[in-house]
């Protein structure tokens, strides 16, 4: 699978679980905030334990200050164990 295709799957789990947490889908966009999103930071660690659980890398809460769900997923793709995605 490509990085994009990967990158693209990645985004998708992330909207995913953000809509699960009560997030608005129209604002779920790669350049979207994460202070910006009306979530809470138990919601916040619910999303991070999504992504270690699924795709082994673990991202510390401050680390998500000033990015865009665009940028977590570019992350994700570049600390992710081979074998996930």
């Amino acid at each position: 699978m490509s990085q994009e295709a990967v990158e693209s799957t990645i985004q998708e789990f992330i909207k995913k679980e953000l809509l699960d947490l009560g997030v608005e889908e129209d604002s779920i966009t790669a350049d979207a905030r994460f202070d910006e999103l009306d979530i809470d930071s138990l919601d916040v660690a619910d999303l991070m334990t999504s992504i270690k659980r699924d795709y082994g890398v673990e991202i510390p809460r401050r680390d998500l200050v000033g990015i865009t769900l665009g940028q977590l997923a570019e992350r994700v793709v570049r600390e992710r164990p081979a074998a996930s995605a």
